[in-house]
C-alpha cells in the first residue's frame, strides 16, 4: 500500500520541475513511510511513497518495465499476482522482481487495458507508455483505493492518491466546490465523482482514463473479474479471506463484537502461519462491545489489544480534516483504531462490506417493513395524515427537520423508494431548508437537487430493499466508508484489507434474491446460516451495534472551546457558507438523541469551517499540519 502522484504534459517536462514533483510527494509521504522515489521521463513526472508489504527488497517505485518502455506508480495489492506471474512467465515475459507491481506492468504489455480485468485486489495506478505517448490511470472495480485527477486548461493531466497533492501544484483547485458541499451536507458524503476541491474529480471505480500527448482523453470500463467462479458463498468467503493473507509481513485484524469481523478473524487465524493479533476500540452503541470482542478473541485463542477513545479532539480534528479532505461523522473512531494498530503491524483485515453484501443494516429492515406497509396503507390516507401532522408542526416549537417531521414525510412516500430511502438517510434538501441553513455564498450558487440526484441514480429493481443496497454499494460504501477507512489508516502507514469486498465472493451471491440473503426480513440471515459451523452461537446471536458515539454528548463534552470559535457569528459570516441564526438555534437545543441530526449538522459545519481554513485560505502553500 502506498501513495502515488504526478502529472503528464503535452510538452517535455524539464528537470527544473522536480521541485514541484517533490512537493506533491511531500503531501502523500505519510501513506508510504518505508521509502520513496520520483522520476521525470519525457512527458511524465511520477512519484511514489512506499509502504513495503510484498517483495520488500525489490518492489521500489516508480518501476520501469524490463524493456525500458513503460513506467508505473501503483498503490494497492493484487492478491492473485503469483498465479498471474506464472502465466506471464510462460508467455515469455521478463521479471526482475517478485512484486505485484511488475505483474501489472507485464500484464499491460501483454494484453493492454483489457488485461486489468484479471486483477483481483485493490488498486489505483498510473502507467506512462513512452512508446505510444500514452498515459493510463486505473482504479479497482469496487473503488477500494482512491485516485484523483485534474485536467488543466493547457491539457496537463495531474493525479494523486490524495487531492491535496494536486492542489499543491494547481493552486486554483483549492477553491471550495459549493455544489459538492451542498451534496455533502445532505448525504454526509460525496455521492459522485466530485470532491470539495474545484475541478478535481475522482476516477470512477472500475474505470480507466487514457490520456495522449495530443490532448485526447478517453474513458474505458475495466471488465468484471471472472477468472475464478465459486458458487458456494461459504467457500467463496473462505477463498477471499485466504487470498487476502498474501503478504511478506504479519497480517492482523480489526475485531468488534459482531459477526463480520469475527468470521474474518477466525478464518484468517485458521489459515495463517502465525496467530492473528486483533485490535479493538472501546466505543459503540453497545456498552458491552469491547467485552464481546475480548470474548470472541478468547474463544479463538487470540490476543486482543484494546484501546479507548481518549484524545484531545480539538488538537486532533484539524489533522483529521487534513487527511480526510472532507468532513466525516465517524472518522475519529476509525482514525484512533488505526493509530493503535499501526504501532504493531502494517496490515489488518476489516469486516467492512459484510453489512452491504448480506443486508445487515437497520436501513434494510426499515425498507423491508416500509415495502410491506406500502401494500396496506392507502396512498390518500398516508398523504392526509402527513398533511395534517406537518400543518400542526408548523405551529409547534420543534426544531427544523425534527424526527417527528421526518416520520410524517415517510407516509406519503411509502411507494416511492428513492424518497423513502432519502428520508431514512436524513436527506433534507428543499428550497425552504436551504434558506434556513445556508449563507449567501451557497444560496448564490447553482446547486444540484439532492433528491433529484438520488432518483437519477436509483437502481431499478422491483424490490426496494435491493435497490437501496445497490445504491449504497455503489455510492455510500465507496465515497463514505472506504474513503474514510483509507485516509484514516494511511495517515498512520497502515494497510486495511476488506475480504467482503471481493469479486469472487460478490459473484457467488449474484443470483440470489434478497429474500434468500435476508430470509423473513432477518438481517444477515444467510451469512449467519453459512457461519454456523465456523462461529459459536454466542457470537451469532449477539445484537448488532454501531461504531459511533452519542452525537450530543460528544459535541457538548469535547468541543466546547472549539465550537465557540468555529461556530461564532463572526467566523460564520466571514466564510459565508452557513446561516448564523440556524447555528444559534441548534446550539440552544438540549442534549438528546432525538436531536442527533442537529448535532451532526453542527459537527459538519465546524469541520467545513476548518476545511476552509486549512485548504481554501492557504491555497496549497503551507497546509501541512
Amino acid at each position: 500500500m502506498c501513495g502515488i502522484a504526478g502529472w503528464f504534459s503535452k510538452d517535455i517536462i524539464a528537470e527544473s520541475e522536480r521541485h514541484s514533483l517533490e512537493k506533491m510527494l511531500h503531501f502523500i509521504r505519510h501513506r508510504g513511510p518505508d521509502g520513496s522515489g520520483s522520476i521525470i521521463d519525457g512527458n511524465a513526472a511520477l512519484t511514489h511513497a512506499r509502504l513495503s508489504i510484498i517483495d520488500l527488497d525489490k518492489g521500489s517505485q516508480p518501476m520501469l518495465s524490463a524493456d525500458g518502455q513503460r513506467w508505473i506508480t501503483y498503490n494497492g495489492e493484487i492478491y492473485n499476482y503469483r498465479s498471474l506471474r506464472e502465466g506471464l512467465l510462460s508467455r515469455g515475459c521478463n521479471f526482475v522482481s517478485n512484486s505485484d507491481t511488475e505483474v501489472i506492468l507485464n500484464l499491460y504489455q501483454a494484453e493492454g487495458i483489457k488485461g486489468f480485468s484479471k486483477l483481483r485486489g485493490m488498486y489505483a495506478f498510473a502507467i506512462w507508455d513512452k512508446r505510444s505517448g500514452k498515459a493510463i490511470l486505473a482504479r479497482d472495480t469496487i473503488g477500494i483505493k482512491p485516485l484523483f485527477y485534474h485536467i488543466s486548461r493547457t491539457g496537463e493531466l495531474s493525479f494523486a492518491s490524495e487531492a491535496k497533492a494536486i492542489v499543491s501544484r494547481e493552486k486554483e483547485c483549492a477553491d471550495l466546490n459549493i455544489n459538492a458541499l451542498h451534496l455533502l451536507m445532505n448525504f454526509r458524503y460525496l455521492p459522485s465523482q466530485e470532491t470539495l476541491f474545484n475541478n478535481i474529480l475522482q476516477l470512477k471505480p472500475g474505470s480507466v482514463l487514457e490520456w495522449k500527448t495530443n490532448g485526447e482523453v478517453r474513458d474505458y470500463n475495466i471488465g468484471a473479474y471472472s477468472e475464478i467462479q465459486i458458487d458456494d458463498p461459504m467457500e467463496a468467503l473462505e477463498n477471499s479471506i485466504k487470498s487476502h493473507l498474501v503478504a511478506d509481513v504479519e497480517v492482523g485484524s480489526f475485531l468488534s463484537g459482531g459477526v463480520d469481523s469475527a468470521a474474518i478473524t477466525k478464518i484468517a487465524s485458521d489459515n495463517s502461519n502465525s496467530k492473528v493479533r486483533t485490535y479493538t476500540l472501546n466505543v459503540g452503541d453497545d456498552p458491552d462491545e469491547a467485552r464481546n470482542a475480548a470474548e470472541t478473541a478468547g474463544l479463538f485463542g487470540l490476543e486482543n489489544k484494546q484501546s479507548n477513545l481518549d484524545v484531545n479532539i480539538e488538537e486532533v480534528l484539524p489533522k483529521l480534516i487534513w487527511h480526510l479532505e472532507v468532513p466525516k461523522i465517524n472518522a475519529l473512531q476509525v482514525s484512533e483504531n488505526a493509530r493503535h494498530a499501526s504501532g504493531e503491524t502494517k496490515v489488518v483485515l476489516s469486516g467492512m462490506g459484510g453489512d452491504e453484501l448480506f443486508y445487515g443494516y437497520n436501513l434494510h429492515s426499515w425498507m423491508h417493513y416500509a415495502q410491506m406497509a406500502s401494500h396496506c396503507v392507502p396512498q390518500f390516507l398516508g398523504e392526509t395524515i402527513s398533511s395534517i401532522g406537518l400543518g400542526a408542526i408548523k405551529h409547534s416549537d420543534l426544531p427544523v427537520w425534527s424526527e417527528q417531521e421526518r416520520a410524517l414525510r415517510l407516509l406519503p412516500n411509502l411507494k416511492h423508494a428513492p424518497n423513502l430511502y432519502g428520508l431514512f438517510r436524513n436527506i433534507w434538501d428543499s428550497p425552504q431548508l436551504r434558506r434556513v441553513i445556508y449563507g449567501p455564498r451557497v444560496l448564490d450558487a447553482e446547486l444540484n437537487d439532492a433528491y433529484g440526484l438520488l432518483s437519477d441514480r436509483w437502481p431499478v429493481n422491483q424490490d426496494s430493499v435491493t435497490s437501496a443496497a445497490m445504491f449504497e454499494w455503489q455510492h455510500k460504501m465507496v465515497n463514505d466508508l472506504l474513503w474514510q477507512e483509507d485516509r484514516c489508516s494511511m495517515a498512520f502507514g497502515l494497510e486495511v484489507r476488506v475480504p467482503f469486498l471481493d469479486p469472487v465472493l460478490k459473484n457467488s451471491l449474484a443470483n440470489l434474491h434478497r429474500k434468500e440473503l435476508m430470509p423473513f426480513g432477518r438481517k444477515k440471515g444467510l451469512l449467519k446460516k453459512i457461519l454456523r459451523e465456523t462461529l459459536p452461537n454466542e457470537i451469532l446471536n449477539r445484537k448488532k451495534s454501531g461504531f459511533q458515539v452519542d452525537a450530543a454528548t460528544f459535541f457538548n463534552e469535547n468541543l466546547s472551546s472549539m465550537k465557540n470559535y468555529l461556530l461564532s457569528e463572526e467566523i460564520t459570516l466571514s466564510i459565508g457558507l452557513f446561516n448564523p441564526k440556524f447555528i444559534k438555534s441548534l446550539v440552544k437545543l438540549k442534549s438528546s438523541k432525538i436531536h442527533r441530526w442537529h448535532y451532526f449538522m453542527l459537527y459538519m459545519i465546524m469541520m467545513v469551517h476548518l476545511w476552509v481554513d486549512i485548504f481554501e485560505k492557504q491555497k496549497g502553500e503551507s497546509f501541512n499540519l
